[in-house]
């Protein structure tokens, strides 16, 4: 063999001249012929193979987990923006429902009112329920629904558990549809105009209070 020794990738029995390393006298004793040294080759070459193969598989499989984490990431943030686009939309269609919704609802009062006398006596009773407890009430109306509910007195009356007195008086600046409770702890105006301007304050409320979607999105 020449003197120029070759080096095997993972036996340790042979090493290579820029190594400056010579093969021991009792290891190369073992070496019978040149088919040994080729078999060791062989044998060498293919535990390198394979751990070419393992160290492939292993870096395709870490490929994969990050493609597979980087879509996940991707498909989260599309989620999320996709939800702040849904809370967006929905925002702005309450801002543009919640006024229709309240004018179409003033219409169908007032068209009620104009059809039913009654709808006065109702809307009164209602309010009355709040100060059942009250002994001396004074109702304010327009003078248009003064007299339906003039005839409607005695079912107010028993609204109450122990009343003393209760009035029914005329007011100008009561619109029709509405009235003014006063009794001896307090006013409630349950005019309908008043009552739309708290609902419109209740729903606004409601408006500014959901969750805004954060800009950029």
């Amino acid at each position: 063999m020449s003197k120029k020794f070759f080096s095997l990738i993972y036996g340790d029995q042979i090493h290579t001249a820029p190594e400056t390393k010579v093969i021991p006298a009792d290891s190369f004793s073992v070496l019978q012929d040149a088919s040994q040294v080729l078999e060791l080759i062989k044998q060498d070459a293919e535990k390198y193979r394979m751990q070419v193969v393992k160290e492939s598989e292993q870096l395709k499989e870490h490929a994969e987990k990050e493609g597979y984490e980087e879509g996940f990431k991707k498909w989260a943030e599309h989620l999320v923006n996709l939800e702040k686009e849904i809370e967006k939309v929905h925002q702005e269609l309450q801002q543009l429902v919640i006024p229709v919704a309240l004018k179409a609802a003033k219409k169908i009062v007032g068209k009620e009112i104009e059809l039913s006398e009654d709808v006065i006596v109702d809307i009164v009773a209602s309010n009355l329920k709040a100060v059942a407890q009250h002994k001396k009430v004074t109702i304010f109306v327009n003078k248009k629904d003064l007299d339906v509910l003039d005839k409607n007195k005695p079912r107010l009356r028993d609204l109450f558990e122990s009343l003393e007195s209760l009035s029914i008086r005329p007011r100008d600046d009561v619109a029709s549809g509405g009235c003014i409770i006063e009794t001896e702890i307090g006013i409630i105006n349950a005019q309908l105009e008043h009552r739309w301007r708290v609902l419109e304050k209740a729903f606004e409320g409601l408006v500014k209070t959901s969750p805004e979607p954060e800009k950029g999105s």
